[in-house]
């Protein structure tokens, strides 16, 4: 088997293994990872910012990126268990992009970029009304 061929596998296997974890490839799953990417790089730019780069800080931050994706595996399952569609998936998607929303936000703010207010009030609200949907869901 050629390599280009292995490698080619490899990746469309893994891909094709993620995207049947996430419930499939949509735009609340494409938005998760452009926030996440965005936070995490802009988090990277204050830490460049205040001389505080660090590779365990930057190391702690993709752990807590790949426990949301699985926390998305966890809510996938139990909409697969109590077949409700794709209810607790797309909460814990909204919740955990109102979260990182939340975090740019914060992070814009240490680099001196100002954020209407808006914005912010949007993503809190986001994220309170996915912590009332999962009270409800109890």
């Amino acid at each position: 088997m050629k390599t280009d061929t292995l490698y080619i596998s490899l990746v469309g296997g893994t891909m094709a293994w993620l995207g049947y974890f996430v419930g499939g490839v949509d735009h609340l799953i494409k938005a998760l990872v452009i926030f996440m990417v965005i936070d995490y790089a802009l988090g990277f730019m204050v830490s460049l910012v205040f001389k505080k780069t660090e590779s365990k800080k930057m190391f702690i931050g993709l752990i807590k990126k790949t426990a949301m994706i699985l926390m998305v595996f966890a809510a996938v399952q139990l909409d697969t268990a109590t077949q409700s569609g794709n209810f607790m998936r797309n909460a814990m998607i909204l919740f955990l992009i109102g979260m990182e929303g939340i975090s740019m936000i914060e992070n814009l703010g240490k680099l001196g970029i100002k954020v209407p207010k808006f914005l912010a009030i949007a993503f809190t609200k986001l994220q309170n009304d996915n912590d009332d949907k999962k009270d409800g869901a109890k």
